[in-house]
């Protein structure tokens, strides 16, 4: 069958719609393609099929006429199922009537995606047979065109790149001048965080796959993409009622130890707020009216409500029209609100409180001044063991022969990092050499395995290159190692959130190891005291059952003999540890191949035995 014909949509224009529904804004528009792609996978698993979920995006950027085009191996789509899944507008085609857990609500996201960006071709393969569609604008009036069906023919499947079974293909012709494409990196870390796309980037029954195109049509670059949650601990789970409705909420809340990117900061790609899920839905991402306290950007999590979709299946209003989310002000949605708003409130006034008291331990002026002079301390004896006080020749390197640059660093998750590599070039010819390069975190993904050295440019005994990094999980954290024969080093990367320029880890001289020391209520108790080798502190953890033995009324622990003695020693034990694990990886203290852990430990114990009185010395006073 086959036909031409002015597309209605039901007395709307379509592409004042479509301007509304997509704004001009590309992942916008992926956002329905893919989850159209992913609810047509969801369809045949909940029908019983083993399905091999790719979803495969091509960008092929131009001057003008960018093409998109995104592939599945799903359902497939016969010209009638086309006539009223494309040519027609309003219908719920999607399944939700049907109590199905997919995502599309209205039946116009498929349309609104292409005239938002210009024009478009589906075509698929269902059952042996090859069909397709188009999506025109002719003479400014919207067209929906569906060709006669043909036979599955080889040639036909090698042309559209779907071997074998079913499967389709979207071909979106960016061709509206004030549509922008964004760079392929960009394009990559913008498409991944969409929290509409969240649980199918983090779904392992999914694989999306994101490919830029060159002109010449071959794949210039390729990623599989992802999205994991920030690291956080669970601070709330609780299921409870709304009250005056037949409704119930599943909420968990998860608090991360890094201060989150929020909606008034980068909108539908913010880490923190509440993920509004009904039957596997994601219909919002909200902090509700704390959207804008800095003390709630710790938070994230999901408030589940199937309610919601019972009040979709009935055309009920709690979304807006233009698939911005919750319509709050629905009488349920208020209710709702209201409710979880209220969950929220201790936590984020617990928060609030614990800011405050960190702000009144910075203001005390003796502890400060007693944190100083330690650290000076601190900073002398790691000098005095880890230096040989030997400066390089005219490019400073360490006695390992090969360092990073900086050793410690920040990236924002889905974007990409560069580190400077140098290194000791031996012999006369100064030929170059291949770098390996690895990282002991999933999360610190390392994009160049392998870096050849090149001499400097004004001190040819030393090479140099560049690592590329890229950040995955907001809040982890992973070493970077260097090797090339028997030299190595390392180098601290943690992921951060925030869109904004990253605060840069405190700056390292060769004098400076140790940078403050802290002390978080909030930290993992099952450690009393660990390093932050990222910002070079030392962190108290001062909800350890040992250490909360010693604080006074006001959480100090520095006003009493004993709370005092238990400091000095907690800041000697990261101080020993520190030095010994430092001059062990990087070449400082000799070690046996292979016996790496058991130097640290026995360089460890020298270092307390050799310095920790004079901590004591400078943390334990008679005044308390």
């Amino acid at each position: 069958m086959s036909s031409s014909r002015r597309l209605q949509y039901a007395d709307r224009v379509a592409l004042q719609q479509a301007d509304q529904a997509i704004r001009k804004d590309i992942f916008r528009a992926l956002v329905e393609v893919i989850t159209n792609c992913n609810d047509s996978y969801s369809r045949l698993e909940q029908a019983g099929w083993s399905v091999g979920g790719e979803i495969i995006i091509e960008v092929q950027r131009k001057h003008k006429n960018s093409v998109i085009r995104i592939f599945d191996h799903a359902e497939g789509m016969t010209d009638s199922r086309m006539d009223k899944v494309v040519g027609t507008y309003g219908e719920a085609t999607s399944g939700i009537k049907e109590d199905k857990h997919v995502r599309g609500m209205w039946g116009r996201g498929l349309k609104d995606s292409i005239f938002g960006l210009g024009h478009g071709y589906v075509r698929s393969f269902k059952g042996g047979n090859f069909y397709s569609c188009s999506l025109l604008i002719k003479k400014g009036i919207p067209t929906f065109d569906l060709d006669e069906a043909e036979k599955a023919t080889p040639k036909l499947r090698e042309k559209y790149g779907i071997s074998e079974g079913n499967g389709t293909v979207l071909e979106i012709i960016v061709s509206r001048d004030d549509v922008k494409v964004p760079q392929f990196d960009n394009f990559r870390n913008y498409l991944q965080r969409h929290f509409e796309l969240r649980p199918i980037m983090s779904n392992p029954k999914r694989k999306i796959i994101l490919k830029e195109i060159a002109s010449d049509g071959k794949v210039r670059q390729e990623h599989v993409l992802s999205y994991k949650s920030p690291r956080g601990e669970k601070v709330l789970s609780e299921r409870f009622k709304i009250a005056g409705y037949p409704a119930y909420v599943k909420l968990e809340v998860y608090r991360s130890g890094i201060q989150l990117s929020t909606r008034s900061e980068e909108g539908d790609y913010a880490d923190g707020g509440l993920l509004v899920v009904s039957k596997a839905t994601v219909i919002s991402l909200t902090m509700l009216k704390y959207e804008s306290d800095p003390y709630a950007a710790y938070f994230y999590g999901t408030m589940q409500c199937d309610y919601l979709h019972d009040l979709l299946k009935a055309d009920e209003p709690v979304l807006t029209a233009t698939r911005d989310g919750i319509n709050w002000t629905h009488p349920f949605a208020k209710a709702l609100k209201l409710a979880v708003e209220e969950k929220l409130e201790p936590l984020v006034q617990k928060e609030r409180k614990h800011a405050m008291r960190e702000e009144k331990n910075k203001l005390d002026k003796q502890l400060r001044q007693k944190i100083q002079r330690a650290l000076h301390e601190l900073n002398n004896i790691a000098l005095n063991e880890l230096s040989n006080h030997k400066e390089g020749r005219k490019v400073h390197l360490p006695d390992s022969g090969i360092a990073f640059f900086p050793e410690r660093a920040f990236v924002q998750t889905g974007r990409t990092l560069s580190l400077l590599l140098r290194a000791r070039m031996p012999g006369k010819t100064r030929a170059a050499r291949t770098v390996k390069i690895t990282s002991n975190s999933p999360e610190i993904i390392v994009l160049t395995p392998f870096v050849v050295l090149k001499p400097h440019k004004t001190d040819p005994s030393v090479g140099e290159a560049r690592v590329r990094l890229e950040g995955r999980q907001v809040g982890g954290e992973g070493t970077v190692t260097a090797t090339i024969g028997k030299m190595h080093t390392q180098a601290i990367v943690q992921v951060h959130s925030k869109k904004d320029v990253l605060p840069e880890p405190a700056a390292r001289s060769k004098n400076t190891l140790f940078n403050d020391i802290n002390f978080d209520d909030r930290t993992d108790s099952r450690q009393r005291v660990y390093f932050d080798r990222v910002n070079s502190n030392i962190i108290i953890a001062t909800g350890a059952p040992s250490v909360q033995l010693y604080l006074d009324e006001n959480n100090r622990l520095d006003t009493t003999i004993q709370g005092q003695v238990l400091l000095a020693e907690l800041v000697a034990e990261a101080m020993c540890r520190e030095i010994a694990r430092e001059g062990v990886e990087k070449g400082r203290f000799l070690v046996l191949e292979g016996s790496e852990a058991d130097a640290i430990q026995n360089h460890f114990i020298r270092l307390q035995n050799r310095y920790a009185h004079l901590i004591h010395e400078y943390i334990v006073t008679m005044e308390a």
